[in-house]
């Protein structure tokens, strides 16, 4: 089915004003042709102007623009990218693994997953439906775990718990989640780490976080619900990040984070007024 600018605006219930297109596909504001759809955050209606797509999704406060196409949404992007997924990505009916992947034996993974090039999930790791998980990424290998002598000489902890991946969860390309110790290293359902993420031994990433590229999480650190954590952050063994907390670009986080508190820097602060 090719949508119509009325379907989009039905499917998202937002204000259509202007002539009804027809939408053949997406594209950025200033690329976008006649037949695609475009999406705008600015209030400035010059941008709107100056854009040749078909159908735009922007804010109220543009206002109708004499022969223009326009979706009014108060989140034009969040609209944009629900009416992307709606019309134009094809849904998962499988789960695929690519030829170069290694999946253990004792491993399982839910329906409509991708598992991409060179990946590896090892022992005792559970991945759910609908994940994604990208090339170069590993999971379920032993945890850097050790325990040193007087002599400095330095022993292995075992590492015999699990992995478990819960579904929608994203993995990027070349990010490692290590297999717990005793109990489980858990990615809850709809998180999505990016690059070169390391998830050490029974760390738990909360529901609907998002982690940028480089961070890396110590054993036993804890991150709630709808976090966000910035590029290249620290998080120390055992510390805990609460839920709707965000830590910016390059933080060491060496104490618990509170719940919807922003915090900085190395040993990272907050910057929340009510926290200062």
């Amino acid at each position: 089915m090719t949508p119509s600018s009325t379907d989009v605006a039905r499917f998202l219930d937002a204000d259509h004003h202007g002539p009804e297109v027809t939408i053949h596909g997406v594209d950025a504001l200033d690329a976008a042709g006649s037949e695609e759809l475009a999406f705008c955050v600015y209030d400035d209606p010059e941008y709107v102007r100056d854009s040749d797509a078909g159908a735009i999704v922007c804010p109220p406060s543009i206002g109708p623009i004499d022969g223009r196409t326009l979706l009014f949404a108060t989140d034009p992007k969040l609209a944009f990218v629900k009416a992307t997924q709606e019309f134009f990505v094809e849904d998962r009916e499988e789960t695929t693994i690519h030829p170069t992947a290694t999946v253990h034996e004792d491993a399982t993974v839910g329906e409509r997953t991708v598992i991409g090039p060179h990946v590896h999930v090892g022992e005792r790791v559970e991945i759910g439906d609908g994940c994604t998980v990208r090339a170069g990424a590993t999971l379920g290998t032993a945890g850097f775990g050790f325990a040193r002598a007087g002599s400095g000489e330095l022993y292995r902890q075992i590492h015999q718990g699990r992995v478990r991946i819960a579904d929608n969860v994203e993995i990027g390309p070349n990010t490692s989640v290590d297999r717990a110790v005793f109990d489980e290293t858990v990615i809850e359902r709809g998180a999505k780490l990016s690059g070169q993420v390391h998830v050490a031994h029974q760390v738990r990433i909360g529901a609907d976080t998002t982690v940028a590229y480089n961070s890396g999480f110590s054993g036993g650190a804890t991150v709630g619900e709808r976090a966000t954590i910035h590029p290249h952050v620290a998080v120390a063994t055992d510390v805990s990040i609460g839920d709707d907390a965000e830590v910016g670009m390059n933080a060491g986080v060496l104490e618990d984070v509170p719940d919807g508190t922003t915090v900085v820097g190395t040993p990272a602060r907050p910057i929340n007024p009510s926290h200062q």
